[in-house]
């Protein structure tokens, strides 16, 4: 190992925490109100901004049908979906243990800032981190590949020295737009074939910390 340990960028939902129900049971409520019909399973909406899945759920929708859309499930997630969530099994542990050992850990998630910290505070993560990014209003762009550039440029991160941790395909994409590595986490909600995607697979929280070694070793 070098003797600077890399910094590792952790997605939230489906990597850290288990939030998918506290998403989809907002989701499933929102649609309704609406009048929406949605293809079931809804767990393809977990991970992607808001933004993105108003447009699949309202392909000949107006901009603002789009803009309720989503602020009704904000509403229900601000009120009752974020409570519906829970660290999985291992991760909190995963986390300490890079922590004492030196790793320096970042969030970046597509979830908006404010219930991210909401969660992490929640659970008593956000110590362990040096930084959370996520998703604001007021950004010109919600793509999870220029959230991560955002995160690498104001945190000076070295980009041979770095890697991105999570469970979806916009993990992936959002790595590989910016030069990086990442490993897939396979206890997350991301199909296994996407994994084939990503330079490593970690089947397991507590894998990380010995692919990362091993990747180093390799380099």
């Amino acid at each position: 190992m070098p003797t600077k340990f890399p910094a590792l960028i952790f997605d939230l939902d489906g990597t850290l925490t288990d939030s998918k129900p506290g998403i989809v049971g907002c989701l499933r409520k929102v649609l309704e109100a609406h009048g929406i019909a949605a293809e079931e399973p809804l767990d393809r909406f977990v991970g992607p901004p808001v933004e993105q899945w108003a447009v699949e759920l309202l392909p000949n929708g107006t901009e603002e049908d789009r803009i309720s859309l989503a602020a009704d499930y904000r509403g229900c997630y601000d009120r009752e979906g974020w409570k519906n969530n829970s660290v999985f099994p291992g991760v909190r542990e995963m986390l300490v243990d890079l922590r004492d050992d030196g790793f320096p850990l970042y969030v970046c998630t597509s979830k908006q800032q404010r219930f991210a910290t909401r969660i992490l505070d929640h659970f008593e993560l956000t110590p362990l981190f040096k930084a959370i990014y996520g998703d604001k209003p007021e950004f010109e762009s919600h793509s999870k590949i220029d959230l991560l550039a955002r995160l690498i440029a104001e945190q000076t991160l070295d980009r041979q020295s770095t890697w991105m941790v999570g469970d979806r395909i916009f993990d992936i994409e959002a790595a590989q737009g910016n030069g990086i590595p990442c490993m897939f986490a396979g206890w997350g909600y991301g199909p296994g074939s996407e994994g084939e995607l990503a330079e490593a697979v970690a089947a397991t929280s507590m894998d990380v910390r010995a692919l990362v070694g091993l990747r180093e070793s390799e380099a």
